[in-house]
């Protein structure tokens, strides 16, 4: 296929990366801040901003933020999770108001052990 797409970044921008990368010539993501044609608009419709960001990279005028590359998309993806779910587990132990720990200490260092073993590539 012979065609480009551009698009502002959302959380799911990784995956339709993943999704388009077969089809399309060329991948842009917008930076949003640079984006001011589209942010000062008074009428804001996705018709009208899709227009404009067609126009911006037609002209090769679009400004593109920076994607991470494809190998470190399930790393990342994996530690957003981990986060979301100490989080959420904190969050239940302080307002159930539990005090003690949940594993013993020797499970508990033994884990962490293994944790710090786990290498995660840097971009």
């Amino acid at each position: 296929m012979n065609f480009a797409v551009a698009w502002r970044p959302r959380s799911l921008a990784a995956w339709i990366c993943d999704h388009l990368l077969p089809h399309a010539a060329q991948i842009k993501v917008a930076h949003p801040l640079m984006l001011r044609a589209i942010a000062a608009a008074k009428k804001k419709t996705d018709r009208i901003d899709a227009g404009k960001l067609a126009d911006c990279l037609r002209c090769d005028f679009l400004p593109e933020c920076h994607r991470m590359p494809a190998e470190f998309w399930d790393s990342r993806r994996t530690l957003r999770y981990r986060h979301l779910l100490v989080n959420r587990v904190s969050g239940l132990l302080m307002e159930t108001g539990v005090k003690s720990r949940l594993l013993p200490r020797s499970l508990y260092n033994a884990l962490v052990s293994e944790l710090m073993k786990v290498r995660i590539p840097k971009p």
